[in-house]
């Protein structure tokens, strides 16, 4: 039994079709380094995504765990760079910049995205609900809760599911002294948190892979089963 050549290769490649979920997400990220990592990712969800695919049950289910995994990975890996901006000490970092210019707003920016992709990251691991993503979950509430003092103090406050809020006129009143305490240096709360949601992106990754190995495992084991399946691609 032939498996037609034009299905097996784009089983194998896993391309997404123009104007999918991820495809303009993807081509984005592709610029950058971690885009580049992302986009195998993002074959891999497409490749289980396909429409009218005859191993619906199975595939569907193993295309949401690819779905969440994907999403993870992204945020985390928005935390993680997000953190360490934050984070970095350097002359070139954004407080330094902060002192010669004068002006809050880049370190303002950077705290707003970083919590949107933060409180996203904690949702997908809540959902994932594996050991290991509960551990990072517990790892960093754990954190927000010993900092929740300095983010409070500038408008950061840390609810009871360990997600953030921010209060906009608070944040962009604050003066840079409490901005550096609270989100400055590789030991406060972004540069600890960074560090986390690295661990969290490369697990997401594993996953994915995982997820996608086992799912064309399955795929083909069905073939083998049931030859005829692949006439329906024609």
């Amino acid at each position: 039994m032939r498996i037609p050549r034009n299905y097996s290769s784009a089983l194998l490649s896993g391309r997404s079709r123009t104007g999918g979920n991820y495809s303009l997400l993807q081509s984005a990220l592709s610029k950058t380094g971690r885009g580049k990592r992302l986009s195998r990712s993002a074959q891999l969800l497409s490749g289980l995504q396909r429409k009218n695919n005859i191993f619906a049950n199975g595939t569907q289910t193993s295309a949401g765990a690819q779905k969440l995994y994907y999403n993870m990975k992204y945020h985390a890996g928005q935390v993680c760079d997000y953190g360490n901006k934050l984070a970095d000490q350097g002359k070139d970092s954004l407080f330094a910049k902060a002192k010669e210019s004068g002006s809050n707003a880049e370190i303002v920016a950077n705290i707003k995205g970083f919590v949107g992709q933060y409180n996203s990251m904690l949702e997908n691991l809540r959902e994932s609900g594996t050991r290991t993503d509960t551990n990072y979950l517990n790892q960093l509430n754990s954190i927000s809760g010993l900092n929740s003092s300095e983010l409070s103090a500038c408008g950061v406050t840390r609810k009871s599911d360990g997600t953030l809020v921010v209060d906009e006129k608070k944040l962009e009143a604050a003066d840079l002294e409490t901005l550096e305490k609270a989100w400055g240096g590789k030991s406060g709360f972004a540069g600890r948190t960074a560090l986390w949601a690295d661990s969290v992106e490369t697990t997401a990754e594993r996953s994915m892979e995982a997820k996608a190995s086992t799912s064309y495992s399955k795929l083909f084991n069905n073939y083998g089963n049931s030859g005829n399946y692949f006439n329906f691609f024609g």
